[in-house]
């Protein structure tokens, strides 16, 4: 009995490392999408990262709000068709906490399109808007699968040492509210997504490497996770997202500083009802986001911009979809999409008279990198 066993499994693993090899060979779930990985002429971490300074972790555990980049490091990270360069302060964010010029300082908080990726250090958001400002520097507090519960932690923690009258804080309607039920559940037990894993874990996440073991969470997420994502904010994400908030709001009052809330949209409110998205009906989701946003601004007392039709906009006048303001198949905002918001947001506080900008006319690609021949600064 134990020789047939013994038969079964080593049959069973030859079998998959068969699979394996095949789908490394032809690929034709489109496993590895990102060609930029495939011209690299450096060794990658993780299949992503070149560091130039530090590594090979790129994020590090964090007591408060679980991780954020590791301090002063930099590195180039490879994703989609293009290469980016990412410098690290030395407090886990990009770009600088202060000017040269002793300009005013603007907060500004979110996720990782606040971060930027897909963008280098001269074309994220904060940083268009602080090239352009005469008189402010937005400061980048924002931090890749950061929900709101993070942002206003975030908040708390650099409030005093960022003298500031103004922050800005950006929603990623499609999973900002998620990312606060999970960052609740490791509140409630940090062993739920530990930063030191059990030896079961670091096999998961082996296996999850393999081309195998993600074909087999594919199927997983088939067949067994779709109500995980619901088309319309839980009773659960609503109520954490009015939490943070009511904290956000009450913290930002203290310090005698104002709140504007923007909302950004997802690229699948933009890519057809053919195309299998996040959710079954991600258009309606944002809007019901959208809608408790706004349903906040009487409660709260914050300024609130819905950028959907912005970019809505920006394209037409382009001639181009909506979508191709946002990477694939990374989809995070583009160079460009960054451009919008932050030509949006400059006209905003021009407006509102916090600060003067002087805006490029048309995108300038200020930097930009060859995947095949990348060489630290």
């Amino acid at each position: 009995m134990f020789k047939n066993f013994f038969l079964i499994a080593i049959s069973a693993l030859v079998s998959l490392g068969v699979v394996e090899i095949g789908l490394r060979l032809f690929d034709p779930l489109n496993f590895e999408p990102h060609i930029s990985r495939k011209q690299a002429n450096v060794p990658l971490v993780n299949s992503e990262n070149f560091f130039c300074v530090g590594g090979p972790n790129r994020r590090s555990p964090h007591d408060i709000v679980y991780s954020r980049e590791t301090p002063n490091q930099s590195y180039f990270e490879f994703r989609n068709a293009t290469v980016t360069f990412v410098e690290i302060n030395e407090h886990g964010f990009r770009g600088d906490f202060s000017s040269d010029d002793d300009k005013a300082q603007i907060i500004v908080l979110g996720d990782s399109f606040t971060r930027g990726t897909l963008a280098d250090e001269t074309e994220t958001i904060p940083a268009l808007l602080s090239m352009w400002s005469d008189d402010s520097h937005f400061v980048n507090l924002g931090t890749g699968g950061h929900g709101t519960l993070q942002h206003a932690l975030t908040y708390e923690e650099f409030k005093d040492q960022i003298p500031h009258d103004i922050v800005l804080m950006f929603v990623f309607n499609r999973n900002d509210l998620v990312d606060n039920v999970r960052f609740r559940k490791w509140q409630d037990n940090p062993s739920t997504r530990s930063q030191n894993p059990t030896f079961v874990q670091r096999v998961k996440r082996a296996v999850g490497k393999l081309y195998v073991g993600k074909l087999i969470l594919q199927f997983k997420q088939a067949l067994f996770d779709r109500e995980l994502y619901p088309s319309v904010p839980t009773e659960t994400e609503q109520a954490l997202f009015f939490e943070s908030l009511r904290d956000l709001t009450q913290s930002i009052e203290d310090q005698g500083a104002r709140l504007i809330v923007l909302s950004l949209p997802d690229i699948s409110e933009f890519i057809g009802e053919d195309t299998v998205t996040f959710r079954d009906d991600p258009i309606g989701y944002a809007d019901a986001t959208r809608a408790l946003i706004a349903q906040g601004v009487d409660e709260y007392g914050y300024t609130y911009v819905n950028l959907k039709p912005v970019l809505v906009q920006f394209s037409e006048d382009l001639g181009i979809p909506t979508s191709s303001l946002f990477g694939s198949p990374d989809h995070h905002l583009q160079e460009l999409g960054n451009f919008a918001v932050a030509s949006t947001v400059a006209q905003l506080l021009q407006d509102e008279g916090v600060s003067v900008f002087d805006p490029d006319v048309e995108f300038v690609d200020r930097t930009r990198f060859d995947p095949s021949n990348i060489a630290c600064p």
